[in-house]
């Protein structure tokens, strides 16, 4: 019987893309200060723009992210809003709402083990309260490259 071994970044585990399985995902943790109220956002939408990962003609893998509420206003009923690249058109994919007085001070804007995405995926996010304009909102998403 023969045994294979892969230590490291080998030759064979960079020519066969077995290091890609390997890889940890980077942390990319960011800040966003925008009306979320009365803004408009890429869409047209209102709200504001939170992050975009990813870019044209890019594959990448995305395996969480986070969205933290703490410091919007209690009252808030926050819209989240996913948005990608489909036939050449970006188009909305998902919409959430979390209530910050019901559903904590930590929306998770995706949860899974890991997703390949082509091209980049795009958020937004709407609050309901006025007071929520000029707030500075806090993101973290974890991605891998390929």
């Amino acid at each position: 019987m023969t045994a294979f071994y892969f230590i490291g970044n080998s030759t064979l585990m960079k020519k066969t893309g077995i290091h890609l399985l390997t890889q940890k995902a980077r942390i990319v943790p960011g800040t966003v200060k925008a009306d979320w109220n009365s803004g408009r956002a890429t869409s047209g939408q209102l709200g504001g723009d939170l992050f975009t990962v990813g870019a044209v003609g890019q594959w990448f893998r995305l395996t969480e992210a986070y969205l933290v509420l703490t410091g919007f206003n209690a009252a808030a009923e926050v819209t989240v809003r996913a948005y990608l690249t489909i036939a050449g058109e970006e188009r909305q994919i998902g919409a959430e709402e979390w209530s910050v007085a019901l559903d904590g001070p930590l929306a998770y804007l995706f949860w899974f083990w890991e997703l390949e995405i082509y091209g980049p995926l795009r958020f937004e996010i709407y609050s309901d309260q006025a007071a929520d304009d000029g707030f500075t909102a806090s993101y973290e998403y974890r991605r891998k490259d390929w």
